[in-house]
């Protein structure tokens, strides 16, 4: 047998297994991870069905990249232990794309901006959000975000409130617990449309540190499977494309997430 011959083989038993690889991915049914208590991101209809903007991006995502995906609810702490132990195969929890959370898991490109922003019911008390400013004042936001590490990296002077979800941090905040919530653009601005979050508005400047927020939200897999990765940077580049991405944008909020 040549050597060319030999290379010829060579090549087409890496490309038949990788074909193989394509279409086992394909036909396996993909769970990915939500919360459910994340509105508008994720969460449950007064007749109990998921919704939200991640879910139907995460699906739109999926569809657009041939797979079979099933948004299965889990509580966040839980999930990355669930990702590691195979239980589930992906995260869409509005994740932030950081060096720290790229440690732990595959992070997708950027689905939507990180951007945050402090949310008061008492707006004119707070003029200034800066570090000094918040000192001895009551924060909270969600435990296990980057939301929680910037607070701990920049207003260790205030007393600070961590919640198991953000829903729980906003009913908090409406009855007047704590004084300031920091929560992702789209998060707040949805309370915000709520009665009980009626008179509470954004308070100080948009945030934005790329080293704690990251460089945008994604979609999370295990470390290494870098092959359901790229089969979901297909399907988010295909959704740009296609308007899929615009459609669902404008079906919840009055300005671009991107």
């Amino acid at each position: 047998m040549t050597m060319l011959r030999r290379c010829v083989l060579s090549i087409a038993a890496v490309l038949a297994i990788l074909t193989l690889a394509a279409g086992s991915l394909r036909a396996e049914q993909i769970k990915i991870a939500t919360e459910g208590t994340y509105k508008p991101f994720s969460y449950f209809t007064a007749s109990g069905e998921l919704t939200g903007f991640d879910v139907e991006s995460t699906l739109a995502i999926c569809k657009a990249a041939g797979l079979d995906c099933k948004m299965v609810i889990m509580e966040l702490d839980a999930m990355i232990p669930a990702l590691n132990d195979r239980k589930i195969d992906a995260m869409a929890v509005g994740m932030t794309i950081t060096d720290k959370h790229k440690k732990q898991v595959g992070m997708t490109d950027s689905i939507r901006s990180a951007g945050k922003q402090f949310v008061a019911c008492t707006p004119e008390k707070f003029s200034d959000t800066s570090p000094d400013a918040l000192k001895g004042h009551i924060i909270g936001t969600q435990a296990g975000t980057s939301n929680a590490d910037f607070f701990a990296a920049k207003y260790s002077g205030s007393d600070i409130r961590l919640y198991k979800s953000m829903d729980e941090a906003f009913q908090d905040l409406g009855s007047g617990r704590f004084e300031l919530a920091l929560a992702q653009t789209g998060v707040a601005w949805s309370f915000m449309q709520t009665p009980e979050g009626k008179g509470c508005q954004f308070v100080g400047e948009k945030l934005q540190d790329p080293k704690l927020f990251g460089t945008g939200v994604g979609i999370s897999t295990r470390l290494g499977d870098t092959q359901l990765l790229d089969a979901f940077n297909g399907g988010l580049k295909k959704i740009l494309e296609d308007g899929t991405f615009k459609a669902l944008n404008d079906k919840y909020f009055p300005f671009s997430l991107r």
